[in-house]
């Protein structure tokens, strides 16, 4: 009975190159800014929901168009580090494969 390890490889190497990136300063850094960012976010379209369930008038947060910039710019922001982690990712899994066949020997 042969098993598909695609699935579970596919998420230990996520979890893997997640891991690995954080051992970064600045990534770490990074990534504990934009939580804090998305959390006071989340906690201010909540404020904003109740508001408006209310009946009070909430302010909108910005255009479609701005949060489409923006989200743009954090992906033109990161897109080296995303480029790094693909890398480290193919190495990875080009080592697990070579150290696969060679068990197999």
């Amino acid at each position: 009975m042969n098993k598909n390890y695609f699935w579970m490889g596919m998420a230990a190497g996520a979890i893997i190159g997640a891991g690995a990136s954080l051992l970064h300063r600045e990534t770490r850094e990074q990534q504990v800014r934009q939580l804090k960012g998305l959390k006071s976010r989340v906690k201010s379209a909540d404020t904003s929901t109740q508001a408006h369930s209310v009946g009070l008038q909430a302010s909108p947060k910005g255009s479609l168009k701005d949060r489409v910039m923006d989200l743009k710019a954090l992906y033109e922001e990161n897109q080296d580090t995303i480029q790094n982690l693909v890398e480290d990712v193919k190495d990875l899994m080009d080592a697990l494969q070579e150290a696969r066949h060679k068990n197999q020997l």
